[in-house]
């Protein structure tokens, strides 16, 4: 009994140098899994034999499955709001909000190694290429009518994504299989996500007429899309 507890105490100093807090009380042999909690807060456990091999928090090193709340917890310290509820492999989407409120989906491991939002990203890229320093500058007379992001189709398609490849009016007449990005306001230089909705070339092109009240019906269509927390004007 009391060499058990002097190996117990011995492998929690162990941990706590390392800045680990053992959870388990109790050290039976050097295959059991004891549970710690790592610097960053992470839980998990590990066997003394992995321990003493230089093996640690599987999280940290970008391994395992994390838990939700972890995910979590690392996009508030980046100022971001995690939407999704779950997380089942790297392979899927995590909806989230950036700081400014674009609203898009990324793979955990892509925002792990630093990846953010696109809309901010084109829109700082957009401003260090904007005015005297684009190579198309004609002293201040421009004939772009939309906005510098909307020039990339990857960003574009992103829209549509999010949208499920499907036509956002729920009176389509499904006369067209060609989708496009409308513009809710009409003003073609205000590109955020929240201003943007896919539809089919006819429900575009029917778009045009009544635009006040088209405006108001799928700015109503995309906050039930999206959740009217993520909706920004």
């Amino acid at each position: 009994m009391g060499k058990k507890k002097l190996e117990t105490d011995f492998i929690m100093s162990e941990f706590e140098k390392e800045g680990y807090q053992l959870l388990s009380t109790d050290y039976i042999n050097c295959g059991q899994k004891l549970e710690y909690i790592c610097t960053e807060g992470h839980k998990h456990s590990i066997s003394w034999d992995n321990w003493k091999a230089g093996h640690r928090c599987p999280y940290c090193d970008g391994q395992g499955k994390p838990d939700i709340e972890i995910i979590s917890k690392f996009f508030e310290s980046k100022g971001y709001k995690l939407l999704a509820g779950k997380y089942v492999n790297d392979s899927g989407k995590l909806l989230y909000k950036c700081p400014v409120g674009h609203v898009h989906s990324m793979r955990w491991g892509n925002f792990r190694q630093g990846k953010r939002c696109p809309t901010c990203e084109h829109k700082l890229n957009s401003l260090r290429k904007s005015g005297d320093k684009h190579y198309n500058w004609k002293g201040g007379i421009s004939c772009e009518p939309y906005c510098a992001v909307w020039l990339d189709k990857e960003f574009k398609e992103s829209i549509k994504e999010r949208d499920n490849y499907i036509c956002q009016n729920p009176d389509c007449w499904g006369t067209s299989r060609r989708l496009t990005i409308h513009h809710i306001d009409y003003n073609k230089k205000n590109c955020s996500p929240t201003n943007l909705i896919t539809l089919c070339n006819s429900c575009n092109i029917r778009a045009n007429k009544d635009r006040e009240w088209h405006t108001k019906f799928y700015r109503s269509v995309l906050m039930d899309r999206i959740g009217k927390n993520c909706y920004v004007n």
